[in-house]
């Protein structure tokens, strides 16, 4: 199989044509590009909504560039800029777009951000589609403006104008003002039934839109697949986003879902920053979206689109990590949508063309999201409709906070992968924020007898707030909050030496979230006790009850976690993890930070892939590869395919040789 690129580019019509088509097919050729999708109306040339006839000139550039690209083999598809519009900028409604625009929570109108239920502007928007489907592209993208947050100059997002408000009176059964309806939507406690109006009729309005764009598409070119960019997953769960439900629409029945998710650095970062925002940001929405969803992750450099915001180094680690989410390929908008075209000069079409073949002897893999194995960690993309806000203040409260563990798993080596709706048997899982509110008694207790359950602070608190704690053992808690004085640090207790040290101490003062002091019902399996200053023992640490429910009194992150983020931690947990005997035991990468592991069982094969996030090369890398009996496996690395021997070593490790700084590596174990 082949790893597709799919190169954004943008040409302005009039401005510089033929130079512009001719270091495209020059590049496109050196790249080794799959496809170019062509922007229309694109980010600093953005005019607002475009009429018909602005739109004539960019369509007869891109029906050009189509018939130059055909005979390379290379196909043609098309990025329109705006549905919706990102953000005003002091751009304007042209004469005769008389569109409901965009209001925020607090009554502030946009000057151009269209209102989604807005009829006139949705015969605009299908009837732009149908114009883009006449040349019969590949694909044509819906932007992430298919939004409702983020669209500035706007406080949060939208829509709350008075069709909407009109829409939520009628789904109220009386009228409402747009200060109560907030008020209500945002109420702590127990949701009011005015937070699921909300998030109803924006799942129901943007599921309805996205298949007004796909039904618009497909009469004019059946084959044409409709993709979709998104942002970020909790924002999408604030406005009820229906997955399933908005690609499907924009697909149709009988082409492929398409989505493009944010890979999240825009610029060079650390590679652990890398892993974290990765994990919780992609990682995630492929764990929303359909398992037959194509996935294509736009990688951006931004600003100034240049090797000024993206190393050739970091460029290739993005490419290669891409293939963690299982994804078909990538979009490329690694040049300016100003209308210069493909920059040759800073030689991204060298690093391209080497990386191109190791991408598709991974895509040969064919690695799926629901062969990944480890531990799972529950989400629900529908966690806004239950979770209970701190404050009342602010939309940003019911996001849900659903990542945390496989974020920190990937930190500590652990495999993992995201899990919804189902509740699984005989699996190491794990929970944090109020997932628990998503489920019934049956389906909680189901979860605790039958699975090993790894929870953070909130995840324990939420359980006893509900009244089951009992299932994790809990009789009491309380919350202290960090930064108080009342713990500064937690030591090991339990007789046990990690990574050398005996009765190891760990900070909890700093960047460690709040303590969850937790009374249990019977006494656990204490592995640590949390102490002030003056080493008095205030509360119980990290703890394992009923040898099935592992319990890290840290949650409410206000002021960060970053402490937690040590090798004695690490440790205690894949220890934990390797003696909980009756569950399905993940893989780990032992001693060493930021080496992320997936294991993968597919037919026939078990498939380990490795990758070092950390900015050092490493020379010799540990891993506990459970269910392994061989040491011969074929390696698939930069430099090609061949057989392995590895070193089997104490407790069930294995050495698998050197990895060097973001460097990923395959091994695949072929079954007798």
């Amino acid at each position: 199989m082949s790893y597709k690129y799919i190169q954004r580019l943008a040409i302005q019509p009039g401005f510089r044509e033929e130079e512009k088509l001719t270091d495209m097919v020059e590049f496109c050729t050196k790249a080794q590009i799959d496809d170019v999708m062509f922007f229309v109306n694109c980010e600093e040339l953005n005019q607002g909504h475009l009429t018909q006839e602005e739109t004539a000139p960019w369509m007869q550039l891109i029906a050009r560039g189509k018939k130059i690209l055909e005979p390379l083999g290379i196909t043609t598809s098309i990025n329109p800029w705006i549905t919706l519009l990102h953000t005003d900028r002091g751009r304007y409604l042209k004469p005769g777009q008389n569109f409901n625009v965009m209001v925020d929570p607090y009554g502030l109108h946009a000057s151009t951000v269209a209102c989604p239920l807005c009829a006139e502007w949705r015969k605009y928007i299908t009837d732009m589609y149908a114009t883009y489907a006449s040349i019969k592209p590949n694909m044509v993208w819906v932007e992430d403006d298919f939004r409702l947050h983020n669209h500035h100059p706007l406080r949060w997002g939208g829509c709350f104008c008075e069709q909407h408000l009109e829409e939520f009176s009628k789904r109220a059964g009386h009228k409402v003002a747009r200060e109560d309806f907030l008020n209500g939507m945002l109420a702590p406690g127990d949701p009011h039934p005015y937070r699921q109006i909300w998030l109803d009729t924006a799942r129901d309005t943007m599921a309805e839109l996205a298949a007004m764009i796909g039904d618009a598409v497909h009469k004019v070119s059946p084959e044409t697949r409709v993709g979709l960019m998104s942002s970020g997953p909790g924002a999408h769960c604030m406005e009820g986003r229906d997955w399933a439900a908005v690609l499907g629409g924009l697909s149709g029945p009988d082409v492929p879902m398409v989505n493009r998710p944010h890979l999240p650095a825009y610029q060079n970062v650390t590679g652990q920053q890398y892993l974290w925002n990765f994990i919780s940001t992609s990682d995630l929405v492929r764990a929303s979206v359909p398992n037959e969803t194509e996935i294509y992750p736009e990688m951006e450099g931004f600003p100034p689109d240049t090797r000024y915001s993206k190393s050739h180094a970091f460029m290739r680690f993005q490419l290669e990590t891409s293939l963690l989410i299982g994804s078909n390929g990538i979009t490329l908008n690694i040049f300016d949508m100003m209308g210069n075209g493909a920059m040759l000069s800073d030689k991204f079409q060298d690093v391209l063309s080497n990386t191109k073949p190791f991408l598709n002897s991974l895509t040969d893999l064919d690695l799926k999201y629901d062969s990944r194995t480890g531990v799972k960690v529950l989400f629900d993309p529908k966690s806004s409709y239950t979770v209970r806000t701190p404050n009342g203040q602010e939309m940003g409260e019911i996001a849900p906070e659903e990542s945390f563990w496989a974020s920190m798993l990937s930190y500590y080596g652990i495999a993992n992968r995201y899990v919804s709706g189902v509740v699984p048997d005989g699996e190491v899982v794990a929970v944090s924020g109020q997932y628990f509110r998503n489920l019934d008694a049956s389906s909680l207790r189901k979860l605790f007898e039958k699975n090993f359950v790894i929870l953070e602070a909130e995840a324990a608190w939420t359980l006893f707030e509900m009244g089951f704690g009992e299932l994790a053992g809990i009789k009491n808690a309380q919350w202290k909050p960090a930064d108080t004085g009342f713990h500064a640090y937690e030591q090991v207790s339990n007789g046990r030496t990690y990574c050398g040290l005996n009765e190891a101490r760990l900070s909890t003062q700093i960047s460690s979230g709040d303590l969850l002091d937790i009374e249990y019902t019977q006494q656990p399996e204490l592995i640590s006790m949390v102490k002030n200053p003056w080493n008095v023992t205030v509360a119980n640490g990290c703890s394992i009850y009923a040898g099935r429910v592992f319990i890290f009194p840290y949650g409410r992150f206000r002021t960060g976690f970053s402490t937690h983020m040590h090798p004695v931690r690490q440790q205690i947990l894949q220890e934990t993890l390797k003696a909980a005997e009756k569950y399905a035991k993940p893989a780990f990468v032992t001693e060493l930070p930021y080496i992320n592991i997936q294991s993968h069982i597919l037919d026939g094969k078990t498939v380990f892939v490795v990758t070092n996030f950390s900015d050092d090369d490493i020379e010799d890398v540990k891993c506990y590869l459970p269910g392994v009996g061989k040491t011969t496996a074929k390696q698939i690395n930069r430099v090609g395919t061949g057989n392995i021997e590895l070193c089997p070593g104490a407790e069930g490790l294995v050495s698998i040789g050197s990895l060097a700084k973001w460097e990923t590596r395959a091994l695949v174990f072929e079954q007798d």
